[in-house]
């Protein structure tokens, strides 16, 4: 996995590694799931599997190798994209986007310092060219800063997934043709 100093030339004193799942130990990714959970109460039983399918995961550790972030790139099934894409009424093909941001959390303490925004930003470094998706709540400020920042737009409409309310966010940016008069 690779790992790099956090951030260059920053005041955080920390590691940013990042990997292939099948890559990480096993331990690594029990540590992942569990801050998963921490950060996102609807967290089902299939998450272990997931995790493993994910394309790359992205880890953050504190002074002595605490555990503060995390987030991935995720590769979620088509018929979980397609009810995405479906129930935010997006005005694009879910085919086209196979990779979703996702799993973004910052343990408490070390919130405030953009440490999602650089994993984020690192992550979507690995798939210049790839369309991608997130969704996150309406209310939260903070994850939608950082997705307008990455050249993500807000699409569609806001939807219900299990206790709450999400809204879809895409990269690139989609164009939206508008047909012309018939010749």
């Amino acid at each position: 996995m690779a790992a790099r100093r956090w951030p260059a030339g920053g005041q955080l004193n920390g590691t940013a590694r990042f990997g292939q799942p099948m890559a990480c130990t096993e331990g690594e990714r029990r540590a992942f799931a569990r801050l998963v959970r921490q950060g996102f109460e609807s967290a089902d039983e299939g998450l272990d599997g997931r995790i493993r399918e994910a394309k790359c995961l992205a880890f953050y550790y504190a002074a002595a190798d605490t555990l503060g972030a995390i987030a991935a790139l995720k590769a979620p099934d088509a018929d979980y994209r397609a009810d995405v894409f479906r129930q935010a009424q997006a005005p694009v093909n879910a085919d086209d986007y196979a990779l979703e941001l996702g799993w973004v959390f910052v343990v408490p303490a070390h919130r405030g310092n953009r440490i999602a925004e650089g994993l984020c930003r690192q992550l979507l470094a690995r798939v210049p060219r790839s369309p991608v998706f997130a969704t996150t709540r309406p209310n939260n400020i903070s994850m939608i800063r950082i997705l307008l920042a990455l050249d993500f737009a807000r699409v569609g409409k806001p939807y219900p997934r299990r206790e709450e309310e999400l809204v879809l966010y895409l990269r690139p940016r989609p164009t939206v043709t508008v047909p012309g008069p018939a010749t």
